[in-house]
């Protein structure tokens, strides 16, 4: 028969609860061979393990969501005629909870409720990170030191070359950071000018183009949201850092050999000085993950640029540069195609496998 918990609010309840378990058991998973496979690829190009490290953040939620829609979908269509049809008279839509079906209905409405925490946390995050960069802004003196014509060319020429708005911002503090999503900026301070050289400057503003090319304030948004599906925020939250150090050693590679790695490497050692000894408390929010993260992936980027400036060119700055857009509709693409192609041609088969495997386990 078809089973009451199969209305329209139930079906919910129950598809989030399944989520939420599935996404924890993956989460799991592929935080494990995440960690596991950093203890033993020292040698592979950052580019690679940052790869890795989204895909361990982004497959959990969404082989979760798909197969919750591949499994329990079917139901909100196939009427109880068919339902009875196909399965026993037993039969639940519970899947994977049907292991804590002692604790429903009240297990459904926790993790409904933490779908709502987690999107609000989410969101909340993305916005006031966005927005927290105009207030700080806001918060700058206009008694800086200004900087040189020199300099300030150097900047209109190298972002009009790589397609990137700029905004100079009047402060003796030196930061830089691209600032939005599809339509990023480049915000620079007269600080971050009149403290490095033309070939130091150079490599910095090679390094932040880089991030506009990639679209990585995109791919960052994305996980974050991805980070806060799963209910193991310790190990998404590490993910994500593993994440974020990797492409800041991919953009050093492409400024590195769009200029020079050894101008590069004294540019981060200089800022870096400069950050630590005069860092406003209402403008670190605001530092660049140019030379704002920890002292030992600080090293890291400095030994590479020194590595780099003794070794042919393996990777192309084209390659590395792709933008995530492409990846991003792609999955997205893939995801909707195949439901409905499923769909189309055999609804259960995804429900029918959960149950065999089930069984077994």
């Amino acid at each position: 028969m078809m089973p009451n918990d199969s209305s329209g609010w139930m079906l919910a309840v129950t598809s989030i609860e399944n989520f939420i378990l599935i996404n924890a058991v993956l989460s799991v998973i592929s935080f494990s061979f995440a960690a596991y496979l950093r203890r033993h690829m020292h040698s592979w190009h950052p580019r690679t393990r940052a790869r890795l490290y989204a895909a361990s953040l982004i497959l959990p939620p969404v082989l979760s969501a798909w197969l919750v829609c591949a499994s329990l979908l079917p139901a909100m269509w196939l009427g109880a005629i068919r339902w009875q049809e196909e399965h026993e008279p037993s039969h639940s839509l519970h899947l994977l909870n049907a292991f804590t079906i002692p604790f429903d209905p009240a297990l459904g409405y926790l993790t409904l409720g933490f779908m709502i925490f987690a999107a609000i946390i989410a969101i909340y995050a993305a916005v006031t990170a966005y927005f927290r960069v105009g207030r700080v802004i806001q918060q700058l003196e206009m008694g800086a030191v200004p900087a040189s014509p020199e300099q300030i060319t150097t900047v209109s020429e190298t972002c009009g070359k790589y397609g990137v708005s700029v905004g100079l911002v009047v402060s003796n503090y030196p930061f830089t950071f691209v600032w939005g999503y599809l339509h990023s900026k480049l915000v620079v301070s007269t600080g971050l000018l009149n403290a490095l050289s033309s070939t130091e400057l150079a490599g910095v503003l090679a390094h932040e183009t880089a991030h506009h090319a990639r679209r990585d304030n995109l791919a960052k948004l994305a996980l974050t949201i991805c980070r806060y599906l799963s209910p193991l925020f310790p190990l998404t939250r590490l993910l994500y850092r593993w994440w974020s150090e990797q492409v800041e050693m991919i953009c050093d590679e492409i400024a590195a050999r769009r200029t020079s790695p050894m101008d590069l490497a004294s540019a981060l050692v200089r800022l870096k000085r400069l950050t630590l000894s005069a860092a406003p408390l209402s403008l670190r929010p605001a530092a660049s993950g140019l030379f704002g993260e920890g002292k030992e992936t600080f090293e890291q980027r400095v030994e590479r640029m020194l590595w780099l400036a003794e070794q042919p060119e393996k990777a192309t700055t084209e390659r590395l540069a792709h933008s995530c857009v492409r990846v991003a509709l792609t999955t997205g693409g893939v995801f909707i195609l195949s439901l409905l192609a499923l769909f189309a041609i055999s609804p259960l088969v995804i429900h029918r496998v959960f149950e065999i495997i089930l069984r077994v386990i």
